[in-house]
């Protein structure tokens, strides 16, 4: 009896239902910027160092008499990467809205997502790897840039034991980077 439930859970994979939220998808978009090779430019202590330096032009270019425009790009530049992941998750958003609350089922052959407007069935193959923190689960597409291609949010999870079954059949799919 215990072998065919766990026969069973395995054919039915792992489901997911949850709404997109706004912290859930900047989450992932500072998942997916961290794991970059660039991904040190998103980074606090980066973004801190260079609003500073910023700073500091515009202090000495005025205390010079000779305030230059350029002098405003750096402090101007390190709070467009502050706030970049924000802006990215509010247009993924947006774009995705329509679909109001998703089912996800992931299982052996890939992943299913059945929303409002769409149901889309992916294959492991459509995936180069993947991410995770606490709140989501990033399915990196397979180029070298490693650009997000589904972001699986946990809070979806029906049971707590649902996470470490996600966890282990992505995992036995997908390398982690």
């Amino acid at each position: 009896m215990i072998e065919e439930q766990a026969a069973e859970q395995r054919r039915t994979g792992v489901v997911l239902e949850y709404e997109q939220q706004h912290g859930d998808l900047v989450a992932a978009v500072r998942l997916i910027l961290g794991k970059r090779k660039s991904g040190f430019v998103y980074r606090p202590p980066f973004v801190v160092t260079l609003g500073l330096l910023g700073v500091a032009m515009i202090v000495l270019d005025v205390a010079q008499g000779e305030p230059k425009i350029s002098s405003f790009l750096v402090p101007l530049y390190a709070v467009l990467l502050y706030f970049w992941p924000h802006l990215a998750a509010r247009r993924l958003l947006r774009a995705n809205a329509h679909q109001g609350p998703l089912r996800v089922t992931v299982d052996e052959e890939g992943v299913r997502a059945v929303g409002a407007q769409a149901e889309v069935r992916t294959t492991w193959r459509n995936y180069g790897s993947y991410a995770e923190n606490d709140g989501v689960f990033v399915l990196r597409s397979p180029d070298r840039a490693g650009r997000c291609a589904n972001v699986l949010v946990k809070r979806g999870a029906a049971d707590p034991a649902d996470i470490d079954r996600l966890r282990d059949l992505i995992a036995a799919n997908l390398p982690k980077v």
